[in-house]
């Protein structure tokens, strides 16, 4: 089908569709007739050669070829608004934007609490969703612009060249251990690390960490007694017990802060996280973005 041959406007009734999953919910987002929107639906049909959402007790369900072409036809619209906007600016003071970032918990110990200050002096009416980084990285959220940014640490993500990246700070590792454990000075040799037993902070339930992959290199390894997905497990753990827990200095400093524990410095020679700021290129532009990105660069900086 030629690109002349197809009303765009029906690419607004399909995205409306696709997002609401009801004729009923996607005519009113669109301020249109429900049998409006549903001879919309059938021009769709006609024109895709395909049922494109069919009803189910549980409601209007995409079909494989919908679920393609909506990652597409949303970035292409979310493009033209952004063009064919008049407003060119972002007025952080009374935007009511709401920004969905993905990324980890240390960004959420680490980062959130400072930006929310900041954007309650800043930009009061702006809002900020969180959704947890998983196992890959979401690259059709990113250019349907469902997700605005990606925060996370090399070791969680593999970036393709496409997409906008920017690495914010190189983050040294740490070990904790419960603050009366007999035996430990202020720093923790080679030797110590790999004789004790590990609480291994795993968020996205992976089986070795970039620690391990250095002593790897060594000829080394580390034993491991427990996995824990939470920074608060993992320190209460660690409180009640003789493991150690090695993870990014900021998050040691703040639980040792908060929880009878004992930060140590670990060996020089190992490795750090490079933290990672991820956009798509189609979308990041928007001064809004850039506004957001440049804050919260600034605030790990910090």
């Amino acid at each position: 089908m030629k690109l002349h041959q197809l009303d765009l406007n029906l690419l607004l009734a399909f995205d409306a569709l696709m997002t609401q999953g009801s004729v009923t919910r996607a005519a009113e987002s669109l301020f249109i007739s429900q049998p409006a929107m549903s001879h919309a639906l059938g021009r769709l049909r006609t024109a895709f050669g395909d049922q494109l959402l069919v009803r189910t007790p549980q409601g209007m369900v995409p079909t494989p070829r919908a679920q393609h072409l909506h990652s597409g036809v949303r970035q292409a619209l979310r493009l033209l608004e952004q063009q064919l906007s008049e407003e060119e600016a972002f007025d952080p003071q009374s935007s009511r934007r709401r920004f969905v970032l993905c990324t980890t918990d240390y960004v959420e110990c680490v980062l959130m609490p400072p930006l929310m200050q900041r954007l309650n002096e800043l930009a009061p009416g702006v809002s900020i969703e969180i959704r947890i980084l998983r196992d890959r990285l979401p690259e059709a959220e990113l250019a349907s612009g469902e997700i605005d940014l990606v925060l996370g640490f090399d070791e969680y993500m593999q970036v393709p060249a496409y997409l906008g990246k920017e690495t914010w700070l190189t983050e040294p590792l740490a070990g904790l251990v419960r603050k009366d454990l007999p035996g430990v000075g202020e720093q923790m040799a080679l030797s110590e690390l790999i004789g004790m037993a590990h609480v291994f902070h795993s968020p996205l339930g992976t089986s070795e960490a970039r620690l391990d992959s250095w002593l790897g290199s060594q000829g080394l390894s580390r034993r491991i007694s427990v996995n824990s997905q939470s920074y608060m497990s993992a320190a209460a753990i660690v409180c009640r017990s003789d493991y150690v827990l090695v993870l990014p200095q900021k998050v040691a400093d703040l639980l040792a802060e908060h929880w009878p524990l004992k930060r140590l410095q670990l060996p020089e020679d190992v490795p750090g996280y490079h933290l990672n700021c991820v956009w798509h290129p189609a979308l990041g532009g928007h001064p809004a973005l850039i506004w957001l990105r440049s804050l919260m660069k600034s605030l790990v900086s910090n």
